[in-house]
């Protein structure tokens, strides 16, 4: 019989407190793998890393409805829990989706130069993440990457909005972007490198939508457009050769603070969601009825009139 202690000890994937970003994918693609082999007992017809949440969901409510709808309670505060998590599957297969493609299109610069990704750096006090560095002659070009499937406005503070039926507030970009290049000018400028020019430099992986900005202090781009735009830049600097840009590079990597961080939902309430509700169904989590107490005693008597044996020892 399966117990619920054995099942969430089964559930491996998001077991640790904190997760790099390179970590985090692998570890929810994992868990979505050992609910789908939970709940999919007789096999699949599809390896078990292809099955996502809704596919699991639609498994489980067949099973419920089987089942007499035993378990609609549980498969509502799962349904909600699970929405939440395939959010933030898609979010991370998109962001990592995205920057992959950028990462191609970088590829297609004619100047030499070096691509940094995913930095995590500090001026001691506030932390912030930089999607790419590119670093060439005389040049640092710091790239955000946005996928957005809506139309972008952005005002002129530096505000980004999403537009659709209403504007929809993003995040203060103009700010971001001018922190990032403060702490880009002081490492260049601890690393000997001062003279480089910083540009900014927001792509959108979506070429569908439309985008309006008010505000100077960055420029945008779709991703077809980038590598021509970043090898257009020019700077005043007489860097000019691989090794000045490596030493560049190395210096800037050797700060990336690396940091861990927690994932944003409860996950033991997740799975704990998961195990009650596949339980409820199979019938596992239900007590063994229990007879009546003046049932049981009736029936004893009735067995010693007629002198049969009791089958179930009762104690008063």
């Amino acid at each position: 019989m399966m117990s619920r202690e054995s099942l969430l000890s089964s559930l491996k994937g998001l077991s640790k407190n904190v997760y790099s970003r390179e970590e985090l994918l692998p570890e929810m693609d994992l868990l979505e793998e050992e609910m789908a082999q939970i709940v999919f007992e007789d096999g699949l017809d599809i390896p078990s890393e292809y099955v996502h949440m809704s596919y699991i969901m639609k498994r489980l409510h067949i099973m419920n409805n089987e089942a007499g709808n035993v378990a609609n309670q549980e498969l509502k505060k799962l349904s909600r829990l699970a929405s939440i998590f395939s959010n933030h599957v898609r979010a991370q297969q998109s962001g990592i989706t995205g920057e992959d493609r950028v990462e191609q299109y970088l590829g297609y610069m004619k100047s030499n130069h070096v691509v940094l990704r995913n930095l995590q750096l500090s001026d001691g006090v506030h932390n912030t993440e930089i999607d790419f560095l590119v670093l060439k002659q005389g040049v640092a070009t710091i790239v955000e990457v946005k996928n957005s499937k809506r139309d972008v406005y952005i005002d002129e503070a530096g505000d980004m909005y999403k537009v659709g039926r209403y504007e929809n507030f993003d995040s203060h970009l103009g700010a971001k972007m001018d922190f990032r290049a403060e702490i880009i000018q002081q490492l260049l400028k601890d690393a000997g490198f001062e003279n480089m020019r910083i540009e900014k430099v927001v792509v959108f992986t979506n070429n569908r939508i439309q985008i309006k900005k008010d505000y100077h202090g960055f420029r945008v781009c779709f991703l077809s457009r980038l590598p021509h735009l970043i090898d257009d830049f020019y700077g005043t600097g007489v860097i000019q050769f691989t090794k000045h840009l490596q030493q560049m590079a190395d210096y800037i990597q050797n700060k990336d603070l690396n940091e861990y961080y927690p994932f944003e939902m409860d996950v033991q309430e997740f799975k704990e969601a998961f195990v009650d509700a596949y339980l409820k169904i199979k019938g596992y989590d239900q007590p063994k009825p229990i007879e009546d107490g003046l049932f049981t005693r009736v029936r004893v008597f009735m067995n010693s009139l007629f002198n049969m044996p009791s089958t179930q020892h009762v104690s008063y």
